[in-house]
């Protein structure tokens, strides 16, 4: 029988608009409805099972997922047995892509790895193996970059700012942690270099011009933004009650003229001399001019509470936001420009043990579970991003994709499923977006 549906979860199963994300929290029914869905286009649309393409992330899960469609058709079979198209799918359903998104990279490289000259009898290497070709390659890599060293060279400066005397173990330790790090781009040496580019500050005249200073410019005036709604809000409580009108009002509009003149500030510098953000004492006036009822009284307590807790976050928050702003564009500029060699040679370290990595493993015929992405990737997308013929290939096969716990996905993983699902035309994956 078809699992019971909400009149939400049955739109989902019955939508055929093109890529869908379904996010809801853990618990609610969301692979339930991921199965009812492909199911539901199996069963109403007469579409063989095997014509689609599904994705969880791991084996367990998927061999759960597996028997769970099984089950759910052997039922439905029990109920109309004399459907041929029900009966074929019982049959079909053990050779089905219902895979983690390596089982499927690694079909995709036994099929069509010689276009990247991969040997189709690559072995996949697990993570400790992994882990202690690494640690050789490294090594390798480390020890002809002291061969060459020289003592105004950047290598020797980055030696010099990350090593605590004769020990590098520090510098190994960041050179494995951005590598790892980077694997989630589809491709992680363009990457690295385009990181080199950041950190070319010759025409920066602000730090606001600069990634990092546009970050977090970015942020305070976000955070400012948010404050101002908060204390708006605050401020007409303040027309409620004469006490909080003439205590807090003042202050509070102190406060918002400070905050929209940060929003409107356009270059680190201005939003500095903005900052701190002016939150002034609240007054101490305590009489009224008339006396309240009981009822009233407390209600007026309850509101000053509400104003003050307001304030008191709002100016945590911009407090926050000003130990951020500690210096001006000449201080930071000149110590960007200091670090920026050694940076360069770290991005370079980096991208040199990538490629010795890689031909190392290339040589014992290993494939470790980045390189099963990272080919696929490849193999599927193009230099600008777009699909190769043999994605679309690939795509033809399948119906439709749908994907797990989409939550645990990367750039790399979603620029695979884009590839062969049409550019997400017959893409469909549920998860919590929040985790």
């Amino acid at each position: 029988m078809p699992f019971p549906l909400t009149d939400e979860q049955r739109k989902i199963v019955d939508d055929r608009g093109g890529e869908l994300l379904v996010s809801a929290a853990a618990g609610s029914g969301k692979t339930r409805v991921l199965v009812e869905r492909l199911l539901d286009r199996v069963t109403r649309e007469g579409i063989d099972i095997d014509r689609f393409l599904v994705i969880t992330y791991t084996k367990a899960a998927a061999a759960e997922l597996r028997g769970r469609i099984a089950q759910e058709l052997s039922d439905r079979l029990a109920q109309t047995p004399n459907d041929r198209h029900l009966r074929r799918q019982t049959t079909l359903v053990y050779k089905a892509q219902i895979s983690t998104i390596h089982a499927f990279c690694a079909a995709l490289l036994r099929e069509s790895g010689h276009l990247l000259d991969l040997d189709p009898d690559f072995r996949l290497c697990d993570k400790g193996e992994s882990d202690v070709l690494m640690a050789q390659v490294l090594e390798d890599v480390l020890d002809r970059r002291y061969e060459g060293l020289t003592e105004d060279s950047p290598f020797a400066q980055l030696v010099d700012t990350m090593s605590a005397g004769r020990d590098d173990s520090r510098l190994a330790e960041i050179v494995v942690v951005i590598f790892r790090q980077v694997q989630s781009h589809p491709a992680p040496a363009r990457w690295l270099e385009g990181q080199k580019g950041l950190w070319e500050l010759a025409d920066v005249s602000d730090l606001g011009q600069t990634f990092w200073g546009g970050l977090l410019l970015e942020d305070a005036k976000r955070q400012a933004r948010a404050c101002r709604e908060r204390l708006l809000e605050a401020l007409e409580l303040c027309q409620t009650d004469e006490l909080l009108q003439v205590n807090y009002a003042p202050s509070l509009s102190a406060s918002l003229e400070g905050l929209e003149g940060l929003i409107q500030e356009t270059t680190w510098d201005g939003a500095r001399a903005r900052l701190p953000i002016p939150f002034p004492d609240a007054g101490q006036k305590r009489k009224r001019t008339l006396a309240l009822s009981p009822f009233q009284a407390e209600e007026a307590i309850q509101t000053k509470e509400r104003v003050k807790a307001v304030r008191a976050r709002c100016k945590k928050n911009m407090e926050r936001v000003a130990e951020a702003f500690d210096g001006d564009t000449a201080a930071h500029l000149e110590e960007l420009a200091l670090s920026q060699p050694a940076v360069h040679a770290l991005m370079d370290l980096v991208l040199d043990f990538q490629a010795a990595f890689s031909r190392e493993k290339a040589r014992r015929g290993l494939v470790d579970f980045s390189d099963l992405e990272h080919f696929a990737v490849r193999l599927l997308t193009g230099e600008d991003g777009a699909p190769t013929p043999l994605a679309k290939v690939w795509e033809g096969r399948y119906e439709e994709v749908l994907v797990d716990e989409y939550q645990d996905t990367n750039q790399v993983q979603n620029a695979i499923f884009n590839a062969i699902s049409g550019q997400g035309r017959k893409l469909f994956q549920v998860g919590d977006v929040k985790q």
